[in-house]
């Protein structure tokens, strides 16, 4: 994507209320191709755009095991990327680098791929820093995610322009995410908050959330 400024959801400001329904089928309703606002979204829109990326991508999981085409007990996955993305019009590309897409069912892909677009930006929360990439600052973001024999895990990870920046996002993350909480931990929504924990390190700040693979995709076993 040329020119892209990377400080925007990686999605449409309206993706942050489109409808929920484990019905839909593998879209990518965001168009990625154009260039984002440039306008920096909140942290807010970020934490939610991130809950309802997780709660589509397990609904996705859900309807393939449904249709027979992905086993919630045996099957597994592993994707990790890059990404910098010049913060200014350029004519520079930004830089996309996978090191890892694998999955034990071929069906699941379309929906792995999905997830990883939706990641892509680093949901607005780094900053434009210097980099040996490119002449012009960029942000600086990497993601992964895996189901294996335990768990599923995301992790995802943002630069910052210093440590003090990576502590102040950090504090409000922590506030900003329960704002989306029943308290009650009955929902898929509670379950991914709950299981989800911040931390920086130096000028970096880590979005980890980890889900126990027993019982993750029993929310969708029938239609909503």
């Amino acid at each position: 994507m040329a020119g892209a400024t990377p400080c925007v959801l990686g999605q449409t400001p309206s993706a942050t209320t489109r409808p929920f329904s484990v019905k839909d089928e593998l879209e990518r309703k965001e168009n990625l191709d154009k260039k984002p606002d440039d306008d920096r979204s909140p942290v807010t829109a970020s934490v939610q755009v991130y809950l309802e990326d997780v709660e589509y991508f397990l609904a996705n999981l859900g309807r393939l095991e449904r249709n027979g085409k992905f086993d919630g007990q045996k099957d597994t996955f592993g994707v990790a990327q890059a990404t910098l993305l010049p913060c200014v019009d350029t004519s520079l590309a930004g830089r996309y680098t996978p090191t890892r897409f694998d999955a034990s069912s071929e069906a699941s892909r379309s929906a792995l791929d999905y997830f990883s677009r939706g990641m892509a930006y680093g949901y607005s929360l780094g900053d434009c820093v210097p980099n040996t990439g490119f002449s012009v600052e960029a942000a600086d973001s990497k993601f992964n995610f895996a189901l294996d024999k335990t768990s599923f895990t995301i992790n995802l990870s943002v630069k910052k322009q210093s440590p003090q920046r990576a502590l102040d996002l950090i504090r409000e993350l922590e506030s900003t995410i329960l704002l989306f909480s029943t308290g009650q931990d009955v929902t898929v929504r509670d379950r991914i908050i709950n299981g989800t924990n911040f931390r920086a390190e130096n000028n970096q700040v880590f979005v980890v959330t980890r889900l126990p693979r027993a019982g993750l995709l029993a929310p969708f076993a029938t239609d909503a």
